[in-house]
């Protein structure tokens, strides 16, 4: 029995891997002068992040394009450092939602675009764990575990809405020319179980998908600056041999029986959105090809863009 609830609590940690980048809440500072900036400077926040680490490696591996990491800690700039070779020109040490919008705009000083990898974390708490195996033993029913935020102001209205569009706002004051963000499939079902997490007794705290869609619908008004929007479905950190994209809009992916993708595919994906000006908006998974050649095949993303009357809804 205590088995099957860890398996149900898995499963649940899993759904909401997304949500892999936190804040301390510290005031901001620069590891280095910035120098020697290019047209295609690439600001990544929440590059300390699981998913962002690896669009800060993609893009660090790409000549089109020179990244610089934001990130929370000394901890996660030297792992920028050690893992992908970043300067300490590529590296910015900051607090997306304490510092203002002046900080944060000089942050994005002579870059092309931005990389929103940000979102609040949800954590288990371990006492929900021994309530559920109780009910367990005393065939009541379980319910699901509870979780709290990473930190005391890390809750989603304050991180993916307040501190996105504070970003959004900064890279239109600083001339970004686009802005690509890493978002969550679900936006469009307000009774999905990601919004439930961290929501205390009065109604706050929880609401992550309903907030990054409001952020998202800010982010799509604003017409100085071009923008993708990518939700992929669950995030696994490690892909099957061979592999192609599924896009869709609206959720329609979400009534798939399988409807996961692997973090480095969805980086992959999310440095090609660079690569164009036209604004973009979908849901993504992976599918496996059985006896298929080796890697990621993306073809599906140049026909879901040739197809104009899918359009996500707002």
């Amino acid at each position: 029995m205590k088995t099957h609830v860890l398996a149900i609590v898995a499963i649940l940690l899993i759904s909401i891997d997304v949500f892999s980048e936190g804040f301390s809440f510290s005031k901001s500072r620069r590891v280095g002068a910035q120098s020697g900036l290019s047209a295609q400077r690439v600001i990544v926040t929440g590059a300390g992040g699981k998913t962002g680490q690896l669009v800060f490696e993609q893009l660090q591996a790409s000549s089109e394009f020179t990244p610089v990491g934001v990130v929370r800690s000394e901890k996660k700039a030297k792992l920028l450092r050690t893992k992908y070779f970043a300067t300490n020109d590529q590296i910015i040490i900051g607090d997306i939602c304490s510092s203002d919008e002046s900080e944060t705009a000089g942050w994005m000083t002579d870059a092309y675009a931005l990389v929103v990898a940000t979102s609040a974390v949800p954590v288990l708490k371990k006492r929900s764990l021994v309530k559920m195996l109780a009910k367990k033993f005393t065939f009541q029913k379980v319910g699901r575990p509870e979780f709290r935020w990473s930190a005391p102001d890390g809750f989603p209205e304050n991180v993916d809405y307040k501190g996105q569009l504070k970003q959004f706002d900064a890279a239109v004051s600083a001339g970004v020319k686009r802005i690509v963000v890493c978002s969550s499939m679900g936006g469009t079902q307000e009774d999905n179980f990601l919004n439930s997490i961290g929501k205390q007794e009065d109604g706050s705290g929880g609401d992550i998908l309903k907030w990054k869609r409001k952020a998202e619908q800010y982010l799509v008004r604003l017409k100085e600056v071009s923008h993708s929007i990518v939700h992929p479905g669950g995030l696994t950190n490690k892909p099957v041999p061979s592999r192609k994209l599924v896009v869709d809009v609206n959720d329609a992916l979400l009534e798939r029986k399988k409807r996961q993708i692997y973090r480095g595919d969805v980086a992959a994906v999310m440095v090609d959105q660079l690569r164009k000006t036209d604004n973009n908006v979908f849901d993504i998974v992976s599918e496996e090809v059985e006896g298929g050649e080796e890697g990621f095949d993306m073809g599906a993303m140049g026909e879901f863009e040739k197809q104009k009357e899918k359009i996500y809804a707002y």
